[in-house]
């Protein structure tokens, strides 16, 4: 699914300062809630799969649409961002369709951070239809540039502004897929995820520690 989305016009890369940017007007919510087991987990190398009815019913009518797919209970995703390219987030819709539903329009979105605001610069998102009734959009353009040179973010949900195909068919579920491949991504609420501080230090020390293994093998 990364790697098979089509794009329009990539958006460029702004290099920037952090900051609270304004809260985002007004969107349909999509909620999305992380299973009480996966809480405080470390995935990587896999995909994270989390599964909406927010949207069930909707008739594929052409519509523009802002979503904000956000988390519940005040979780948020921390992602280390050890090779931002890599990271992929995609909405998945399914249909009744039963065979290809049509392609969302042109499609752009933003990650939110954890006070609602947007975090990073936009980006043209991907697009994509199966024959099994679900069409995607996806942000999957991820760069240091365009995450202000930070390693690790804290985001509460995704922003995507889009339209729905004109073919008539409902939506029946959605799913919110992070693609991690070497990046890390951690649910926890802000008491439960460690200070960034604190992460960075467990990360040099990791790094050493992995440093001083080689070390010690080369003698």
């Amino acid at each position: 699914m990364l790697k098979s989305l089509t794009f329009g016009a990539a958006a460029a890369g702004v290099l920037f300062t952090f900051m609270l940017f304004p809260t985002l007007a007004a969107a349909t919510t999509v909620s999305f809630t992380p299973s009480p087991a996966n809480i405080g987990v470390p995935f990587q190398n896999t995909n994270v799969d989390l599964f909406s009815t927010g949207l069930n019913g909707t008739t594929l009518s052409g519509q523009s649409l802002s979503l904000d797919l956000l988390l519940t209970n005040d979780l948020l995703a921390r992602i280390q961002l050890l090779n931002p390219g890599q990271l992929g987030i995609v909405l998945t819709v399914f249909t009744n369709a039963g065979m290809d539903p049509g392609f969302a329009g042109t499609t752009t979105g933003f990650l939110i951070n954890p006070s609602g605001g947007q975090l990073g610069t936009p980006q043209d998102a991907g697009r994509d239809q199966g024959s099994d009734g679900t069409f995607s959009i996806g942000l999957v353009s991820f760069s240091p540039a365009n995450l202000g040179g930070a390693n690790v973010v804290d985001i509460s949900g995704v922003h995507f502004d889009t339209s729905f195909p004109n073919t008539g068919f409902a939506v029946t579920n959605t799913q919110l897929r992070f693609t991690l491949n070497s990046n890390q991504l951690t649910f926890g609420t802000a008491q439960q995820l460690p200070e960034s501080s604190t992460l960075a230090l467990l990360v040099a020390g990791i790094s050493m520690s992995g440093l001083l293994k080689r070390r010690q093998i080369r003698r």
